[in-house]
């Protein structure tokens, strides 16, 4: 039992591990958002989507995991509670450093999505500004509007 729980545990360092790369990611894709880097900011989403992919896959891993565990269901922040005495110590320093590692991730992404919002909002005023004729309404942008000019 202690080996599944040490994989168990390996595991979550894995995940760690794709957190920091998704966290550099994000800070990454902000400071050329800002900068207005749209290859960079492209290369940095293509990046994220294949992180995503494996931690999907990596998904399936830990819920075999969790059910030879006898873990099933459990949510992360109790699995020290519900592991043995002897593995309790390396569950909880395993958890509280992915649960860490989450938050930062977490703030850097948040971080880039507004930077990327306002970027986009930033476009759309200059997409307006720059419409002949003051054609900036919807009618404008929806293909409704006709100019019969001759």
């Amino acid at each position: 039992m202690d080996e599944l729980y040490e994989a168990y545990f390996t595991y979550l360092e894995k995940v760690g591990e794709y957190l920091d790369r998704l966290s550099v990611l994000a800070k990454t894709k902000r400071i050329a958002a800002q900068r207005g880097d749209v290859l960079s900011v492209n290369e940095c989403m293509r990046e994220e989507q294949e992180i995503s992919l494996t931690l999907r896959r990596m998904e399936q891993q830990r819920v075999r995991m969790l059910k030879a565990l006898g873990l099933e269901g459990v949510p992360l922040s109790a699995v020290p509670e519900r592991c043995p005495p002897e593995q309790r110590q390396a569950a909880r320093a395993a958890v509280e450093l992915l649960l860490t590692k989450r938050d930062i991730y977490r703030s850097a992404a948040d971080a880039a999505r507004s930077t990327l919002e306002c970027s986009l909002h930033n476009i759309e005023k200059l997409i307006d500004a720059k419409t002949s004729g003051g054609l900036t309404g919807p009618r404008a942008r929806s293909g409704l509007f006709t100019d019969f000019r001759t």
